[in-house]
């Protein structure tokens, strides 16, 4: 029937295992231009759509405790994007910096949200290092493309040295947070299931490009659970028909995104200097989104 529910917990979080291992499997079987084309395609359709609802959850969960209007919410969102895009091109380090630490947080509170089981300060750290973790697992797996891309945006040269450093101090740190996590018991998780989740994305890592690599964490462990989430609180239920209900009321705010981004790619007209725009494009459209979902999710602890 349309309306049964798609996905619970334990069948989504198979799905994401068995769709790894496709993407892992699929990355040594196809050419490393094709690789690229389907990491931009998935991030420019299930990756940006996962965040082109959020004028609709701010003003389902403001408007109803304060008089605010459609407008004036749609106007301080743009104006944060704006922002952003601003600061990328006056201090893009800084502004990369940051981007960087905001998208640690919130891929770490997307992956525990639902395990942690108290409002604790503790668990924002905790949610920032998972998140670095992982980035720096990326960063390390590709440190010359990184440190390509990185002066490319910010013209600042990163070294070697620095990826190393924060891939072992970002894994330090969320062993030592791990074990506070548990024995205080405010986040409960199964330790093996975590560990094979790490190892498994560090082999992705690896073997896929940097932007494959990417694209396979960001849509199947946080852009497809970050969706999950949107529509049970937009709807009450994750099921077909509020999957097409979240879709068409995404649509315009998704297709004024992409238009953005291919205007800007032919404007540009230089692939290399385009994946350096590309990342610094999803960076301005992240920050509005962290700061959405954070309030959204910090009502449910």
């Amino acid at each position: 029937m349309l309306n049964n529910t798609i996905f619970d917990n334990k069948e989504l979080y198979s799905f994401s295992i068995v769709g790894s291992f496709f993407a892992l499997w699929l990355s040594a079987q196809i050419s490393p231009s094709i690789e690229s084309n389907i990491a931009y395609i998935m991030i420019l359709t299930v990756g940006i759509l996962h965040g082109s609802n959020d004028i609709m959850l701010v003003n389902h969960t403001l408007r109803s405790n304060l008089n605010i209007s459609r407008f004036a919410i749609f106007i301080t969102y743009v104006s944060m994007v704006a922002l952003v895009a601003i600061l990328f091109y006056f201090i893009p380090f800084f502004a990369l910096s940051i981007f960087v630490i905001f998208s640690s947080y919130h891929f770490g509170e997307q992956h525990f949200i639902s395990k942690s089981k108290a409002n604790n300060y503790l668990l924002y750290l905790y949610y920032a290092s998972y998140g670095m973790l992982i980035f720096s697992m990326i960063f390390f797996s590709n440190p010359d493309e990184v440190i390509i891309i990185v002066n490319e945006i910010t013209n600042v040269f990163i070294s070697v040295d620095f990826i190393q450093n924060l891939f072992y101090s970002s894994l330090g740190l969320t062993i030592l947070l791990s074990y506070v996590m548990h024995s205080k018991s405010l986040i409960t998780f199964k330790i093996f299931e975590e560990l094979i989740l790490l190892v498994l994305l560090y082999v992705i890592f690896n073997i896929a490009s940097l932007i494959a690599g990417f694209a396979i964490y960001f849509i199947i462990w946080h852009s497809i659970p970050s969706l999950k989430d949107q529509i049970i609180e937009l709807h009450n239920e994750f099921n077909k028909e509020n999957l097409l209900l979240y879709l068409k009321n995404s649509a315009l705010y998704w297709l004024i995104s992409i238009i953005s981004l291919f205007l800007l790619y032919f404007l540009i007209s230089d692939d290399k200097l385009f994946i350096s725009l590309f990342f610094s494009f999803l960076a301005a459209i992240t920050f509005p989104h962290v700061i959405v979902m954070f309030n959204l999710f910090r009502k449910k602890l």
